[in-house]
C-alpha cells in the first residue's frame, strides 16, 4: 500500500482511506465517542420524526422544518460513519471509485441542504417573534413545502458540477486519501490535471451558498434579538432569549468547524493533518447529535410527548416552550412547607437560576472528559516507555476523573433533557459517597504527583530508587482507603438523619451540605466532621503541595540554562493551574439558605471541569503528549 505513493497509475478502481493520519494506534478508542455520537444522532432524529408524525398538534411549519433537518442529519451521519467505523474497527480502508464519488456528492449536497434548512428555521423564528399575527398566513403548508423543495433542489444542483468534474479527472499521483471519508478537496488533490476550475467553483459554493446563508441567519437573529429586548417583561425576554441562544449555539456548532475545514484545505497548510481531519469530522457528526436535543427535546411539545412515551405518566413540571426555564407546579412547590419524614425520594433542582443553560455544553464536556481520560489510559498502557511513576499517578487521576464525571453528569443530563428530577434516597446517598470519596482521592493523587515532581527535579539521581513500582503499588491502596474511610461517616450519619422539612435539593446532584440542610435534627456533628475533613484534605494536602512546589521552583531557578528553566517552569505552572481548579471546588464556601444562589451554579461549573484535569496534566508530560 505504501508503494502507491510513488507509483504512477491512471484512474484507480479504488481509493484507500487512511482514517486519522498520525492517530492510527488510537483508532479503536476514537471509535467509542464516534459510535456513541452516531447512536445518539440516529435515535434522536428518528424520535423527532416519529413524534412529529404521530402528534397532530405538531403539524405546523416549525416542526416540518425540524423534520427536514432531522432527515438531513440522518443522511449526513450515515453517509460517513459506517465507513469510518469500518476503518477503525476492521481496517477496511478500501472504497470503490464510484462509491467514493457518491459519498462525496451526498456529503456536500446535504451539507448545503442543512445550511438551507437553518435559513428556513431562522425565517420561521423571525416571523413568529417579529410578526406573530401574520405567521399562520405567511408560512402556510404550501409555502413550507415549496421552501423544502427549493432547499433540496439548491443543494442537489449546486454540488452537481463538482461531482461531474471529479468524475472526469485523470488520477495518476496516488490513490491514498488522508481522511476518514471522501472529502471534495482531499479527492481534488489526487488528480493530475489542472483543477483550478473545480477549486474556484468550490470557493464560489462556499461563499455563495453558505456565506449568504450565514448573512441571512445573522440578519434574522439580529432582528429577533432586537424584538426580544423590547419585550415588556423580564420573564418573556429570558424565555425567548434562552430559545434563541440554544438555536444560535446549534448553528455556530455547524458553521464554524465547517468554514474552518473548508478554508484550511486551501490556506491552512501549517495546520496538523490529524487536527484538520478531526475538525472535518466534528462538523459532520456533532450537529446531527445536538440538533435533536436543542430543537427537539428542549421543545415543550416534543419533550412532553417523549416523556409520555417513556414513563406513561404525567409530569409534575411545567416547562417553557422551546427549551427554556422550568418551574415547579404548586403541588411540588408546596413541599417546601409540607412536613414529611424520611422521604423515599429527593427532588433535584439542576442549577437554580440557570435552568436555561445550554445542555449541549454539558453533553460535550462529558463526552470530551470520557474520551480524554480513556485516551490517557490507553496510551500509557500501550507504550512501555510510559510505565513509570509519573504516568501511573496520571492514570490514577484519569480513573478518578472518570468516576467523578460519571457519578454526576448522567443524572444531571437526565434533569436537563427529560426533567427527571427524582432520585431514590439510597441512590442519593450512594452518589454523595462516591463524589466526596473520589474528591478526597483526587486530592491525594495531586499530592503524589507533587511528590513525584519534587523528587524528579530536586533529587533526580535518587528518583528511580525512591519511587519504585512497589512503592507506587503501596501508595495506590493508601489513597483509595484514605478517601473511602474519611467520607464513610458522612454516609452513615446521613442515613440515620430524619428529614421533615422538604425533599427538594437545590442542586444538580446530592452534595453533602445540600443534603444536611434537609434534616430536621441537630446536624452539628456532621457539619463539624465535614469541616475537619475539608481542613484535613484541602489544608494538609495543599500545604504539602505548596511546600513541594516552593522547593521545586527554587531548584528550577537555579538551573544553568534559560531553556531548561522555562521548560520546567511551564510544566509546574500547568500542574499548579489544575491543582488550583480542584482546590477551589473543594474549598468553596457554604451557600446561603436561599434556594436560588449563585454558589450552586459556580460550584457546579467548577465541578464539571474536574474530569478534564487528568488530560490537562498529561499535556505537561512530554511522553504522553508525544504519544
Amino acid at each position: 500500500m505504501s508503494d502507491s505513493n510513488t507509483t504512477d497509475f491512471t484512474n484507480p478502481s479504488t481509493f484507500i482511506l487512511l482514517g486519522i493520519p498520525g492517530l492510527e494506534a488510537a483508532h479503536v478508542w476514537i471509535s467509542i465517542p464516534f459510535c456513541a455520537i452516531y447512536v445518539i444522532a440516529i435515535l434522536g432524529n428518528f424520535t423527532i420524526l416519529s413524534i412529529v408524525k404521530t402528534e397532530p398538534s405538531l403539524h405546523v411549519p416549525m416542526y416540518y422544518f425540524l423534520c427536514m433537518l432531522a432527515i438531513t442529519d440522518l443522511v449526513l451521519s450515515t453517509s460517513i460513519l459506517p465507513k469510518t467505523l469500518s476503518i477503525f474497527w476492521f481496517n477496511s480502508r478500501e472504497i470503490d471509485f464510484s462509491a467514493c464519488l457518491t459519498q462525496m456528492y451526498f456529503l456536500h449536497c446535504f451539507l448545503v441542504m442543512e445550511s438551507g434548512f437553518f435559513v428556513a428555521m431562522a425565517l420561521d423564528r423571525y416571523v413568529a417573534i417579529c410578526d406573530p399575527l401574520r405567521h399562520s398566513t405567511t408560512l402556510t403548508n404550501p409555502v413550507v413545502a415549496n421552501i423544502g423543495v427549493a432547499v433540496v433542489l439548491r443543494g442537489g444542483m449546486i454540488i452537481l458540477p463538482s461531482f461531474l468534474l471529479a468524475r472526469q479527472w485523470p488520477y495518476c499521483r496516488t490513490n491514498i486519501i488522508p481522511h476518514t471519508h471522501c472529502e471534495h478537496m482531499a479527492v481534488l488533490k489526487l488528480a493530475c490535471a489542472d483543477t483550478r476550475v473545480s477549486s474556484y467553483y468550490g470557493l464560489f459554493v462556499l461563499f455563495f451558498a453558505m456565506g449568504l446563508d450565514v448573512i441571512f441567519i445573522a440578519g434574522s437573529y439580529i432582528q429577533i434579538l432586537r424584538e426580544v429586548f423590547s419585550l415588556p417583561t423580564k420573564d418573556a425576554r429570558l424565555k425567548t432569549f434562552g430559545t434563541c441562544g440554544s438555536h444560535l449555539c446549534a448553528i455556530l456548532a455547524f458553521y464554524i468547524p465547517a468554514l474552518f475545514s473548508f478554508l484550511t484545505y486551501r490556506f491552512g497548510h501549517n495546520v496538523p493533518l490529524h487536527f484538520h481531519v478531526l475538525i472535518g469530522n466534528v462538523y459532520l457528526l456533532v450537529p446531527p447529535m445536538i440538533n435533536p436535543i436543542i430543537y427537539g427535546v428542549r421543545t415543550k411539545q416534543i419533550r412532553d410527548r417523549l416523556l409520555r412515551l417513556i414513563t406513561h405518566k404525567g409530569t409534575k413540571i411545567v416547562s417553557w416552550c422551546s427549551g427554556s426555564q422550568t418551574k415547579f407546579c404548586p403541588d411540588l412547590g408546596n413541599s417546601n412547607t409540607t412536613d414529611l419524614t424520611n422521604p423515599s425520594t429527593f427532588i433535584l433542582m439542576d442549577i437554580p437560576g440557570l435552568e436555561a443553560a445550554n445542555v449541549c455544553i454539558f453533553c460535550t464536556m462529558y463526552a470530551i472528559a470520557i474520551f480524554e481520560n480513556f485516551t490517557i489510559l490507553f496510551i500509557v498502557k500501550m507504550d512501555p516507555s510510559l510505565h513509570g511513576p509519573m504516568y501511573y499517578f496520571l492514570c490514577m487521576l484519569a480513573s478518578s476523573d472518570l468516576v467523578l464525571s460519571t457519578s454526576i453528569l448522567p443524572k444531571t443530563l437526565s434533569i436537563f433533557l427529560f426533567n427527571s428530577r427524582e432520585i431514590d434516597f439510597t441512590a442519593c446517598l450512594t452518589q454523595l459517597y462516591f463524589i466526596h470519596s473520589f474528591s478526597v482521592m483526587e486530592s491525594g493523587i495531586f499530592v503524589t504527583i507533587a511528590l513525584d515532581h519534587y523528587v524528579g527535579i530536586c533529587d533526580p539521581l535518587s528518583h528511580s530508587a525512591t519511587l519504585t513500582n512497589p512503592v507506587v503499588t503501596k501508595i495506590v491502596p493508601d489513597i483509595v482507603l484514605h478517601g473511602g474511610i474519611l467520607v464513610l461517616p458522612y454516609t452513615f450519619l446521613a442515613r440515620w438523619w430524619t428529614y421533615c422539612r422538604t425533599n427538594i435539593i437545590p442542586h444538580s446532584y446530592c452534595e453533602h451540605r445540600a443534603v444536611v440542610k434537609l434534616a430536621c435534627i441537630d446536624t452539628h456533628i456532621s457539619s463539624y466532621y465535614g469541616l475537619s475533613v475539608a481542613i484535613w484534605v484541602t489544608g494538609l494536602d495543599v500545604i504539602f503541595i505548596v511546600v513541594s512546589y516552593i522547593q521545586i521552583l527554587s531548584a528550577i531557578f537555579s538551573l544553568p540554562t534559560k531553556g531548561t528553566r522555562l521548560k520546567n517552569f511551564g510544566t509546574c505552572c500547568s500542574l499548579l493551574c489544575a491543582i488550583l481548579i480542584f482546590t477551589s471546588q473543594l474549598s468553596s464556601p457554604p451557600s446561603r439558605p436561599s434556594l436560588f444562589s449563585p454558589h450552586h451554579a459556580t460550584r457546579w461549573i467548577i465541578s464539571t471541569f474536574l474530569p478534564h484535569l487528568g488530560s490537562f496534566c498529561s499535556m505537561s508530560g512530554k511522553g504522553a503528549a508525544a504519544a
